[in-house]
């Protein structure tokens, strides 16, 4: 501040010029005030009574002072009474003096006072206190003179708290812009969840946060945790000081906003944790932790229904329930639920069970297993995937369904990291025993954009010495990235050095078949869920596999079926023109030292001119039906085609089936072929052929499982 300007900065770091109100600080102001000192205690206590028993008067105050316990009252009354006496106090600078009305703005704005609240109790107070000074022996010029002091502290006063109530706007706008920004960038529930709850603790009065899902027993389990109190509101669980939260309306502890939430699908407030009887079960431990009031928003699937919920607590009574706050819910509720349900979440893990499997990731708990892939044309073992697994303390093996949605972006890097190496090394193990195969090995979602892991590839290889065409980067993209450009030309450097490309679960609703236009993908992998649809129904699945697999052979790419775990199914997609299998059939994931011997006692009978299974069969009657059907202008044509045997009949032959139920059905099916195809007859046929094949499998199966 200049002399004879008042220039303050706003928390925007803009100059507000109060140049006008400067005199208000200055000697012959403080001079005044200093001599009408003594009778302004006793009035602004008087006032605060007042100001308050017209607050209990005003229908828009009452549900403020009602969330109030006689602490947080009194609080709020004595930080009301200092500004007071700092309002007229003759030592304060202007400085000073905007920079306490903004706290205490601040806290106003907490608690739910607008500022049309206190611009009428400003009005009121003013008038008092001249009421009050009359009475001090004055001289006009000098009641003058504290008139306008008194204005222009004032204006000063509803300055700094008009930019508190401002400052904290901003501040929630800015907390739903970085949780727009997470929902954008966040590629793991982990990564999404720290995210966000980062975001709303940057925002004054915000001190936890718990993203909460329920397990199958209707716990609500914390998947997430924010700040420290709600990381020592979680301990206090963990050591049963407090229940854990039930969806059950008939449950005590599921009477709390976050089981009412999850059960009405609306957001649930409670405005005073003091003295709200719902939160009853946890309001000992939750005030000690200074928890004044709390807000739950249930996160909504795409038929409306809770699949997870999102409690937000405060220190102050009353917090979320104003504008700026309640918008900023119907925003989180709104972008968060579909963000979630983007993110692959996997089972409901505890935050113990989370930070457990962390630790074990960091602290050298990665055992990589290997799957053979072989040839469906020859047998042999084309190459290896390399399958993560986490050995726990007691040494216990968990698969990745269990662990990897615990993971975030840094720890999938690091599991890439350990998970290459070990990699690497068992390729080495091998070549002493005469085995060469190439190694296959998983990418996250984001990887081809990240810098990071084109340098773990590289250097670990390097470092090794693996040569790049041994390997082959399995990449599954739960959604397209936003840097296309990036993306390929990531793949167009990796193969130039040799390493191989997959497009990973094609099919799975994930992998775009759009993908296999846009990206160079050298080899795909359709999804073991469609194989696994073949037990529920087998010609849909095949007719899936089948197309997909010509779909990739039309762009040149090889095709590798996921998820074969009996002979039927091995046999079918070979006959459909897969190019490579893998699954239990083959072998199931080993330690790197099992593989040597594995490969030696491996023997391959797959002949897909001769089916030995119904699946088999099935697969071969459905190519016969596609050629049929593709002859069907041309009579004669279809009529020479017939006469040729189909697999069906090389299966009934192999199987000792001739005079059966199948080989009638196939002859009539055959015979009616002759005329068309297209009457009713021959379709009834062809479906009653489809469904004999398919039960015959299905009952195969049931049969070994059963043994």
């Amino acid at each position: 501040m200049t002399a004879g300007s008042l220039q303050i900065e706003t928390s925007q770091g803009d100059l507000r010029d109060l140049t006008a109100c400067a005199p208000a600080y200055g000697p012959e102001a403080q001079a005044l005030l200093a001599r009408i000192q003594a009778v302004l205690p006793q009035f602004n206590d008087e006032f605060l009574t007042r100001f308050y028993d017209g607050l209990h008067g005003r229908a828009e105050t009452q549900a403020i002072l009602a969330r109030l316990d006689s602490e947080d009252f009194v609080r709020l009354h004595g930080k009301q009474a200092q500004h007071l006496e700092r309002l007229l106090s003759p030592e304060i600078s202007a400085e000073e003096h905007y920079r306490h009305a903004k706290q205490v703005g601040r806290v106003h704005e907490m608690v739910g006072i607008g500022l049309p609240t206190l611009l009428d109790a400003y009005h009121r107070y003013r008038q008092q206190v001249q009421d009050v000074v009359a009475a001090c022996p004055l001289t006009p010029g000098e009641r003058e003179l504290f008139d306008r002091t008194l204005m222009q502290r004032v204006i000063i006063d509803v300055e700094g708290q008009g930019v508190a109530h401002h400052d904290v706007g901003v501040e929630v706008a800015a907390a739903i812009s970085r949780v727009h920004r997470q929902v954008q960038e966040a590629e793991t529930l982990p990564d999404l969840l720290q995210g966000i709850v980062e975001a709303l603790l940057a925002v004054d009065g915000i001190v936890a946060c718990f993203f909460l899902r329920p397990d199958a027993r209707g716990t609500l389990q914390i998947e997430g945790i924010g700040g420290e109190a709600g990381r020592r509101y979680v301990e206090s669980m963990r050591r049963q000081e407090i229940p854990l939260i039930q969806v059950d309306a008939d449950s005590a502890s599921g009477q709390g906003p976050t089981g009412r939430a999850w059960r009405s699908g609306t957001i649930q407030h409670c405005v005073s944790y003091l003295r709200d009887a719902a939160v009853t079960p946890w309001r000992e431990v939750g005030a000690k932790l200074g928890f004044r009031s709390s807000v739950a928003v249930p996160l909504l699937d795409d038929a409306g229904q809770s699949f997870a919920v999102l409690t937000i607590c405060s220190n102050w009574p009353g917090f979320f329930v104003t504008g700026t706050r309640s918008s900023m819910l119907l925003y989180l509720q709104q972008v968060l639920g579909h963000a979630i349900l983007r993110c692959e979440q996997g089972a409901v893990l505890p935050v113990a069970v989370r930070e457990t499997y962390r630790q074990r990731l960091m602290g050298g708990g990665i055992e990589m297993h290997y799957q053979p892939i072989v040839d469906l044309r020859t047998g042999a073992v084309s190459h290896v995937e390399a399958l993560a697994r986490l050995r726990g303390a007691d040494g216990q093996i968990h698969a990745p369904g269990s662990f990897l949605p615990a993971l975030g972006r840094s720890d999938l890097l690091h599991l890439f990291r350990e998970g290459l190496v070990q990699a690497c090394r068992a390729l080495r193990e091998w070549e002493r025993s005469g085995r060469t195969p190439a190694m296959s090995i998983n990418l996250p979602a984001d990887a081809l954009t990240h810098d990071a892991y084109r340098d773990a590839l590289l250097q670990t290889l390097a470092r090794e010495g693996v040569r790049p065409d041994r390997i082959q980067l399995e990449v599954l993209e739960s959604r397209d990235p936003y840097d296309l450009d990036r993306r390929d030309a990531s793949i167009a450097a990796l193969q130039r050095l040799g390493v191989r490309i997959a497009q990973d679960d094609l099919g799975s609703g994930h992998s775009s078949l759009l993908r296999m236009d846009n990206t160079p993908f050298d080899v795909v992998k359709i999804d073991q869920g469609l194989v696994r649809n073949a037990a529920r129904d087998p010609k849909r699945a095949l007719e899936f596999i089948f197309h997909l697999t010509s779909l990739a052979h039309g762009f040149g790419v090889p095709v590798t079926v996921e998820g074969l775990e009996d002979r039927g199914l091995i046999e079918a997609v070979a006959i459909l023109g897969a190019d490579q299998g893998q699954g239990y059939v083959v072998a199931k994931p080993m330690p790197a030292a099992e593989f040597p011997a594995w490969c030696a006692g491996f023997r391959y009978d797959i002949d897909v001119h001769t089916p030995r299974t119904p699946l088999g069969a099935l697969a071969g009657y459905l190519i016969w039906d596609q050629q049929r059907a593709a002859l069907a202008k041309w009579p004669d044509l279809v009529a020479r085609f017939t006469r040729f045997p189909c697999l069906v009949r090389r299966y009934i032959e192999e199987s000792g089936l001739r005079g059966s139920e199948l080989e009638a059905l196939l002859d009539e099916n055959h015979r009616l072929a002759k005329d068309g195809g297209a009457q009713e007859a021959f379709q009834r046929t062809r479906q009653d052929l489809v469904t004999l094949l398919g039960s015959a499998w299905t009952q195969q199966r049931a049969s070994r499982s059963a043994a």
